[in-house]
């Protein structure tokens, strides 16, 4: 693990660490010292979410780890000790982003990815005096999240502002699915969406743009190949949780 290199199911995974996971410290009296615990807990609707997280845990990090529903909740966890790992997890503290996600476009997408699984929403606009509405992608927080808006800037040509929700004190980072970053949220950040019903939502939104005048998949070079390898990848999601569970019983 001291030579891992970062793909893109790592910076995924660390997008869900990020919005949905945390990461606590306790004593542990029977064994008299410190215990550090990886924490995940989401509703029904983000189990698909929970599911790659517990598959990179096992592929990447060797932990088999259950998903457990919590005793009068509607809510399930993964728990698990990273007392081995904590040298890896220290530098992935809440959006503590690494170098090589910040430099690299499909890493960061795919990071960004992780973060609309846990903590994002996609909304199709009803706009009444737009032929096409408009689909708008944001990510709550607690805070203004500057150094994740300068990235989505960098890497997917788009304008990105906050908005405050004086009631729940919360602040989104949002951004519009659109033609100038049509090509990174269509070939990057959509493949790796674990959520269904969010992929849904883009794939839906893909073909409002698709029939917009003067739009012409050849200008994007090797649109439909890509788009049919995108496609293929979200139908093989669910295979290989499968796998992945068989092969943990």
């Amino acid at each position: 693990m001291e030579n891992y290199l970062i793909n893109k199911n790592i910076a995924y995974f660390i997008g869900v660490l990020h919005s949905d996971g945390s990461i606590y410290v306790f004593n542990d009296k029977k064994r008299n010292r410190k215990q550090i615990r990886l924490n995940l807990t989401v509703g029904k609707k983000s189990l698909e979410m929970s599911k790659k997280f517990q598959y990179i845990l096992k592929r990447y990090f060797n932990k088999t780890v259950n998903i457990r529903k919590k005793p009068n909740h509607n809510s399930y966890i993964i728990q698990t000790s990273i007392n081995k790992t904590w040298h890896i997890f220290s530098e992935w503290t809440k959006y503590n982003i690494p170098n090589e996600i910040k430099n690299n476009k499909k890493l960061f997408n795919s990071y960004l990815a992780g973060l609309i699984d846990g903590d994002g929403h996609i909304k199709i606009k009803n706009n009444t005096d737009r032929k096409i509405p408009q689909c708008l992608i944001r990510i709550s927080s607690d805070r203004k999240l500057e150094e994740i808006k300068k990235l989505i800037t960098k890497h997917n040509n788009c304008m990105v502002h906050f908005y405050c929700c004086k009631k729940s004190k919360c602040v989104d980072t949002c951004f519009y699915f659109s033609k100038k970053n049509y090509n990174e949220i269509i070939n990057q950040i959509l493949p790796n969406l674990a959520i269904k019903k969010k992929q849904s939502r883009l794939l839906y939104y893909k073909s409002l743009i698709m029939s917009l005048p003067g739009f012409e998949p050849g200008s994007f070079g090797v649109f439909q190949k890509r788009m049919s390898e995108a496609e293929g990848a979200i139908q093989a999601i669910p295979q290989a949780h499968n796998l992945i569970q068989k092969s943990f019983h």
